[in-house]
């Protein structure tokens, strides 16, 4: 074989190996770990407890592949919640029951996928003692009770107090 021929036999093989390479790159999608993450965290009131209403992102889950339990750490005392069946959709939400609070922890959440392991820890959120309701409440009671003082003192300084004249 003469030196033309091997040139001519290396620059095929070279070309269909760089054909090959180019056609696997393009045409074969990446394959990607679907780790999950928590989305959100929002605390809820349910009588004298707070619940948190945590939302999680997992694509694609099936009978073998889902979030199996979620970490929830509230003001350093990490507590498990195991869930029970398999999600179906994409994003769905879990509630974990913090009972009556005296104060307004931190709280972060991470979930545990059976094929992907566990997820990074979602932002902390502080919450609250109180539900904006209960706020909303109180400065209503505040503003009513300013507004019937502030009549009060209107009246008596025109001499009536209730709409009559002070005798």
């Amino acid at each position: 074989m003469n030196k033309a021929a091997k040139w001519n036999g290396w620059f095929l093989v070279t070309l269909v190996l760089a054909f090959t390479a180019t056609a696997m790159l393009t045409l074969v999608p990446p394959a990607y770990a679907d780790i999950p993450d928590v989305t959100s965290i929002v605390p809820l009131t349910s009588g004298a407890d707070t619940i948190l209403n945590i939302t999680v992102r997992h694509a694609l889950p099936s009978s073998s592949h889902y979030i199996y339990k979620l970490e929830v750490d509230v003001a350093g005392i990490v507590n498990t919640v195991d869930l029970v069946s398999p999600q179906t959709t994409t994003t769905f939400v879990v509630q974990y029951n913090m009972g009556s609070l005296t104060t307004a922890p931190t709280v972060r959440a991470r979930a545990f996928c059976i094929v992907h392991g566990v997820g990074q820890w979602s932002q902390q959120v502080v919450v609250s003692e109180f539900s904006a309701l209960n706020i909303l409440l109180v400065v209503a009671i505040v503003s009513v009770a300013v507004l019937l003082v502030k009549s009060r003192f209107k009246s008596l300084r025109k001499g009536t107090f209730l709409g009559k004249n002070k005798t």
